[in-house]
C-alpha cells in the first residue's frame, strides 16, 4: 500500500497524509457496498445530495432557476421568473387570442388535411361534433346541408376562425335576439347578420352565413329558428364539459315542473 501510494517499505508508520488518503478510499468502498454506517454518516449523505442538489440551480437577477433549463410555465410567462410583473388586460388578452388560435387551427387541420380551406360538410360536422343530438337528428343536418349545396365553395380558416369568435359571444348574441324579436320569431339572414355585427364588431361573409343557415333552417324557408340554433350551440362552446347532474325525487320533480311552465309560457 505504501510503495502504491508513494511510500517505501523501510518506513515503520505511515504518515498522515496516506493515512487520511486509505481511510477515504476504505470508506468509501464500505458505503458504496453497505450503505451508510450511521447516523453521522447518513446526514453526510444526506448533505451530499442537498449539495448536489443546489449546484443544479442558480440564483441570478433573474431568480432561482434551474442551470440549463427554460422553464416555460403558465406563471412564469404570464407574471415573469419572480412572479411579480404586472399582467395588463392588452397582454392577456393577446396571450388568450394566440392560446385560441392554435387550438382552433389544430381542429381546422385535423378536417382540412393540408388544404387552405374544409368543405361545408366537414364545417358542419366540426359544429356538431361536440353536441348531444342522437344518430338520426345528427345525419338529418348533414343531409339537409348536402341536399342544399350545389356546388362546394369551402370554409377558409379565417371564415373558421371568425365563426368561433361569435360563438364566444353567443350570450350577447342570444340577449340582442330576444330585445330585437320579441315574439321569438324566426329570423332572416339579414337580421342574423346584424345581430352579429352588434355583439362582435365584425361580419361574417356571406358565404359562411348561407352555410349557417343551410344547416340550422328546418324547413328551408330562408328563415332560422335561432333558439334552436342557440341551443346546439352552447354544446360546441363547452366542447362535451358541460356539466349534466341527474336529479332524483323531490328536485327531479321541482325541475320537471319549472321546465314545463317555461315551455308552457313560451307557446
Amino acid at each position: 500500500i505504501l510503495k502504491i501510494l508513494g511510500g517505501t517499505f523501510k518506513q515503520s508508520k505511515v504518515d498522515e497524509q496516506t493515512r487520511k488518503l486509505m481511510e477515504r478510499i476504505f470508506s468509501g468502498v464500505w458505503k458504496g457496498k453497505r450503505g451508510p454506517k450511521n447516523d453521522k454518516d447518513t446526514s453526510s449523505a444526506t448533505e451530499d445530495a442537498i449539495k448536489r442538489a443546489q449546484d443544479d440551480y442558480i440564483d441570478d437577477e433573474e431568480g432561482l432557476q434551474r442551470k440549463h433549463r427554460i422553464d416555460t410555465t403558465l406563471q412564469i410567462h404570464l407574471f415573469g421568473k419572480k412572479g411579480n410583473q404586472d399582467l395588463n388586460y392588452d397582454g392577456f388578452y393577446k396571450f388568450m387570442d394566440n392560446l385560441q388560435t392554435e387550438v382552433l387551427e389544430l381542429e381546422f387541420n385535423e378536417f382540412s388535411k393540408g388544404n387552405v380551406a374544409i368543405t361545408e360538410n366537414d364545417f358542419a360536422k366540426i359544429l356538431l361534433r361536440y353536441t348531444y343530438l342522437n344518430a338520426e337528428e345528427y345525419d338529418a343536418y348533414l343531409e339537409r346541408l348536402m341536399d342544399r349545396v350545389k356546388v362546394e365553395r369551402g370554409i377558409t380558416f379565417e371564415e373558421f376562425r371568425d365563426f368561433c369568435r361569435f360563438l364566444n359571444n353567443l350570450e350577447d348574441f342570444a340577449i340582442a335576439m330576444r330585445m330585437y324579436t320579441l315574439a321569438d320569431r324566426a329570423i332572416s339572414q339579414s337580421e342574423f347578420s346584424r345581430a352579429v355585427k352588434i355583439c362582435t364588431g365584425f361580419s361574417l361573409s356571406k358565404h359562411l352565413i348561407d352555410t349557417v343557415f343551410a344547416i340550422f333552417d328546418d324547413n328551408g324557408d330562408g328563415m332560422l329558428s335561432y333558439r334552436e340554433f342557440i341551443a346546439i350551440m352552447k354544446d360546441r362552446v363547452h366542447r362535451g364539459f358541460k356539466s349534466s347532474a341527474k336529479s332524483e325525487g323531490w328536485d327531479a320533480f321541482r325541475h320537471c315542473m319549472k321546465h314545463e311552465m317555461k315551455q308552457t309560457q313560451s307557446k
